[in-house]
């Protein structure tokens, strides 16, 4: 299918949402991202399945790509770690691996892949905490839920941040909101020299949004994501819009908020990037890794599964999964998603 005939054609249908490469504004390309996550899931199969047809790519890679366009249009201040992926910089590593530092910063958007980057890290000895977690905590945990997930947390805020221990209600609109990061952060650091014999793992990005002056860090393991924001704000839609279309809407519309809060702040990003990635400590990954790979390799094979689903074409749907389950070339995690989505697929035929 290809031509400017077969495009008119599919953006006259309701039940098919696109995104045009004539796409002339962002607004437009928002607004043709929303009526794709407002369709169902079956019918966001038919809208992927054209745009591979006519663009080479789904409607996820083809906003992304569309994004680009646009860089120059934004009022705000827009840098490279917006819209461009950088690679991954992985400060004293080797020294938290062996125990020598006890303290990890994960520094990276929201979606950019932090949790994925510390999965390697788990059991008793390690205490991880999401910086996200700490604003308005009484209205998510309870003084016992804050015991039993960690004792950083509690020790906190049954302590020196025992102000901020409060509801979304409580909490002052004109309030300073990068105090409470601010307190924690430091004093975290002063719980970690204390407490040895466990493993600390803060991730998110309101360290660097914070902290102007990286070497304040440096007797610390520091991982950032290079991750864009855009790329990574993308990413976080996509995944809950598989479970509720309005919330993901709504992280949507709020996302120039959070855009222009975060590039105001950027030239901090970048301050942190230059400063650690010319230290000896620090290992660089370039994003062509592993997790780039299996998402590239389950693009592909979805792209399978959706032209099957298209033609009504259950036998080859089955027929994927089986030939999915018995490959001796895929790993486990490729194999599971890919069969998960045989399984949502057939389940959309109905």
């Amino acid at each position: 299918m290809s031509g400017e005939n077969d495009l008119q054609e599919i953006l006259k249908r309701e039940d098919v949402a696109v995104i045009s490469d004539k796409v002339s504004s962002r607004e437009e390309l928002i607004e043709s991202l929303m009526r794709y996550l407002k369709l169902s899931r079956a019918n966001r199969r038919y809208s992927d399945y054209y745009s591979v047809k006519l663009y080479g790519c789904n409607v996820a890679n083809m906003f992304l790509t569309m994004s680009y366009r646009f860089k120059f249009e934004s009022p705000i201040p827009v840098n490279e770690t917006f819209l461009i992926s950088e690679p991954d910089l992985y400060y004293n590593k080797k020294a938290f691996d062996e125990g020598r530092i006890n303290l990890c910063f994960v520094i990276g958007y929201s979606g950019s892949g932090k949790s994925v980057l510390t999965k390697e890290y788990s059991g008793d000895g390690i205490e991880k905490v999401s910086l996200d977690d700490i604003v308005c905590v009484k209205s998510h945990y309870t003084l016992e839920e804050l015991r039993e997930s960690g004792e950083l947390l509690y020790s906190f805020f049954t302590g020196p941040g025992k102000k901020y221990y409060i509801t979304r209600e409580e909490r002052d609109l004109f309030a300073d909101h990068g105090e409470v990061f601010v307190r924690f952060i430091n004093f975290a650091c002063e719980y970690a020299k204390s407490h040895t014999g466990k493993k600390f793992i803060l991730e998110g990005i309101w360290t660097y949004l914070f902290f102007e002056d990286p070497s304040e860090f440096e007797n610390y393991a520091v991982f950032i994501k290079g991750t864009s924001l855009v790329r990574s704000k993308f990413r976080r839609v996509m995944r809950e819009a598989e479970n509720d279309v309005s919330e993901a809407l709504e992280r949507l519309l709020d996302f120039g908020v959070y855009a222009a809060d975060t590039t105001l702040r950027d030239v901090n990003v970048d301050k942190w990037r230059k400063y650690f990635e010319k230290k000896p400590e620090t290992v660089i990954k370039f994003e062509d890794n592993y997790f780039t790979n299996l998402a590239e390799k389950v693009m592909n094979e979805t792209n399978n599964i959706n032209e099957c689903f298209v033609r009504g074409d259950a036998d080859g749907i089955r027929n994927i999964m089986k030939r999915v389950e018995k490959s001796k070339k895929m790993d486990i995690p490729e194999k599971a998603i890919l069969t998960e989505e045989c399984r949502r697929a057939l389940a959309d035929l109905g």
